[in-house]
């Protein structure tokens, strides 16, 4: 079996459990007791440590270093005269790293413990801390007490026309592991919500001024040509299953 660990990339002889009563389709949760998440459920060949799990999710969030090169980088660790002979694990990192991404997302929100609760529509992402919510930062009777003045929340909504997404060549490929659990929409919905509603075209009669125009642009090679959010108008925090992506300039 091929482990991935922080110091490298390594070949061992594994023997499995062969008491009685253990299940040879247990082979996953016997890597997983053992701090090894198994590249796949049935007759896992290679395994990842958590070490190194926990590893590149730091390293992807703050140094943005992309799968390739982080592989790059272990397989350096492992062999540095001969990087090439090393195992090649690369595709396996990029889908264990997504799984263990979302649990552990799953897990700082309550629910790695609960199989049969499922967070709901943003229920995996924070809210603003300082503004009022009640049953979290409200006293039981905030209605009473405060002035309805003093906890309305307040939005804003904008769009940034430059973070545009190209479209995949196989799209079925990309599975959502917590669609809409997020940030963004749920997609089905948005989707089915934007070829009910009518596209009205906004023409700048500035001839020197084309933000509009440029906006309304068609550009049939991108998935997305933008993407707009709603935000605290107090704090700026993101609010929870806002986010969504525009399809035709503010669409």
């Amino acid at each position: 079996m091929t482990i991935v660990h922080t110091e490298g990339i390594f070949t061992h002889e594994v023997s499995w459990c062969s008491c009685p009563g253990s299940d040879p389709i247990d082979l996953h949760l016997s890597l997983l007791r053992e701090r090894l998440f198994p590249a796949s459920i049935s007759k896992p060949k290679t395994a990842f440590t958590f070490e190194v799990l926990n590893h590149f999710l730091i390293d992807a969030l703050e140094c943005k270093t992309s799968a390739m090169s982080f592989y790059q980088k272990l397989k350096r660790f492992t062999n540095n005269a001969f990087p090439d002979r090393v195992p090649d694990r690369y595709r396996e990192l990029m889908r264990v790293s997504r799984l263990w991404r979302d649990l552990k997302h799953r897990k700082w929100f309550g629910f790695g413990h609960d199989t049969e609760l499922d967070p709901g529509e943003g229920g995996l992402a924070l809210f603003c801390p300082a503004c009022p919510q009640p049953g979290i930062n409200l006293p039981p009777d905030w209605k009473a007490r405060y002035d309805s003045n003093t906890v309305t929340r307040q939005y804003v909504i904008d769009g940034n026309f430059t973070a545009q997404h190209m479209k995949m060549n196989k799209p079925e490929m990309d599975v959502s592991l917590s669609d809409g659990k997020g940030y963004m929409v749920s997609e089905i919905p948005y989707q089915s919500h934007l070829q009910q509603s009518v596209d009205n075209k906004e023409r700048s009669t500035c001839s020197n001024h084309r933000a509009i125009n440029a906006a309304n642009i068609n550009k049939s090679n991108l998935r997305s040509t933008g993407i707009g959010a709603t935000a605290c108008a107090r704090h700026g925090c993101f609010v929870p299953h806002s986010v969504v992506d525009f399809q035709k300039g503010e669409r």
